[in-house]
C-alpha cells in the first residue's frame, strides 16, 4: 500500500527506515513519471557513500537518447546529503526538467533548507515502519492488491505476531500462504497457523530440545538455519526463541495445572508424546532461568557488547544441558 499520492516532480526524497515501503515508493514514481513520458533506459542508481554530486548532477542533466526525462537514484543517501548539502540545496530550488532526482535517506529532518526546497519543488514520501492498526491495514490492503486474497483481520494479527512487524518478511509469508490457500479466496488464521505457525514451533523447539538434551553442535546449526531465513533481522530471530521458551514455560505450567496433554499438543502442532518428552526434559525453574539468560543475551546485543548472532550462539552453548 502505497499512503503516498505520487506526483510528476523533478525531485524527490524517499525518506524512512522500511526498505519494503521504501522501494514500494520508487517503484511508484518510476511507474508515474513513465505514464508521463519518461525514459525507457530505466533509472540509473548511486551509492550515497561513494558517489560525487558532480557526476549525479552531470547524468540528471543529461537528456536521454530514447526521449523522456532521466531517473537517477542515490541510494543509501545520508552521507551524500551530509557532503553535499549547500549545493543540494542550491539544486533544489531550481532543479533542471531534463531528468528526475531522487534521494533515498534515512531521515531528512523537516526544519533543514533541503527538505524545505525539495517539499516546495518537489515530493518528500515518508516510509517510516508500521505499526498497530497501521500495519493491519496495510496487510489486508497488500493481500487484496499483490495477492487477490482477503485477509481476515485476525489472521493479520497473528500473522504479525509470528513474523514481526518488517513488510518484506510479511510479504513474503503472504505470497506463501495465497499459495497455500489455492483458489480459496480468503486467508483466514487457521491457515496462518497451519502454515506459518507450525513451521516456526517446529523450528525453534527444534533449538530448545537439542539444548534440552545437551546437543549443543545441532542446536548451534538449528539456530543457524533460522537465522538464514531473516540475516537482515536476526533480532527477531533472537525473539523467536525467546518466544519458544515462553512457551514452553507456559505449556508446562498449563500441564502442572492438569490440563490434558491432547489439549496442549495441539497448541504445539505436535503430538502428545513427543510434547510428554519435551516438557519432561524441562521444569519451571530451568525455563525461566533460560528466559533471563536470554533476555541478558538481547540487551547485551543491543548495547553492542556483542552482536545478536554472537550473543545467542553464546546463550546456546552455555545454556546447553
Amino acid at each position: 500500500m502505497q499512503t503516498n499520492k505520487i506526483e510528476s516532480k523533478s525531485v524527490y526524497a524517499v525518506v524512512g527506515n522500511d526498505a519494503f515501503r521504501k522501494r514500494q515508493a520508487i517503484e511508484a514514481i518510476c511507474d508515474q513519471l513513465a505514464k508521463g513520458g519518461g525514459s525507457d533506459e530505466g533509472p540509473s542508481r548511486y551509492e550515497g557513500a561513494k558517489t560525487e554530486l558532480a557526476i549525479v548532477l552531470d547524468d540528471v542533466r543529461t537528456y536521454s537518447l530514447l526521449g523522456g526525462a532521466r531517473i537517477v537514484i542515490v541510494e543509501d543517501a545520508d552521507p551524500f546529503i551530509t557532503r553535499n548539502r549547500a549545493n543540494l540545496e542550491k539544486y533544489c530550488a531550481e532543479p533542471v526538467d531534463s531528468g528526475v532526482l531522487i534521494l533515498d535517506c534515512g531521515s531528512l529532518p523537516s526544519n533543514t533548507r533541503l527538505y524545505k526546497a525539495i517539499a516546495k519543488t518537489g515530493q518528500i514520501i515518508k516510509c517510516d515502519p508500521l505499526k498497530g492498526q497501521a500495519l493491519q491495514g496495510w496487510m489486508v490492503q497488500h493481500a487484496r492488491d499483490a495477492y487477490n486474497k482477503q485477509l481476515d483481520r485476525q489472521a493479520a494479527w497473528r500473522l504479525a505476531d509470528l513474523v514481526g512487524q518488517s513488510l518484506g518478511a510479511l510479504d513474503a509469508e503472504l505470497s506463501k500462504l495465497s499459495i497455500f490457500v489455492g483458489s480459496r479466496p480468503a486467508i483466514t488464521p487457521k491457515d496462518v497457523e497451519e502454515l506459518v505457525g507450525r513451521l516456526r514451533e517446529e523450528d525453534i523447539f527444534g533449538i530448545t530440545d537439542a539444548m534440552a538434551s545437551g546437543d549443543t553442535a545441532t542446536a548451534l546449526t538449528k539456530w543457524e538455519k533460522v537465522l538464514a531465513t531473516d540475516r537482515a533481522a536476526p533480532a527477531r530471530a533472537v525473539g523467536g526463541l525467546a518466544w519458544g521458551f515462553r512457551k514452553l514455560l507456559d505449556l508446562k505450567l498449563q500441564s502442572m495445572s492438569g490440563v490434558p496433554m491432547g489439549s496442549l499438543a495441539r497448541q504445539a502442532f505436535t503430538t502428545p508424546d513427543v510434547l510428554q518428552r519435551r516438557l519432561e526434559r524441562h521444569d519451571v525453574a530451568d525455563l525461566q532461568d533460560k528466559i533471563k539468560a536470554l533476555l541478558e543475551a538481547d540487551v547485551a546485543s543491543k548495547n553492542g557488547l556483542s552482536t545478536a548472532s554472537s550473543a545467542i550462539q553464546q546463550f546456546i552453548v552455555a545454556q546447553s544441558a
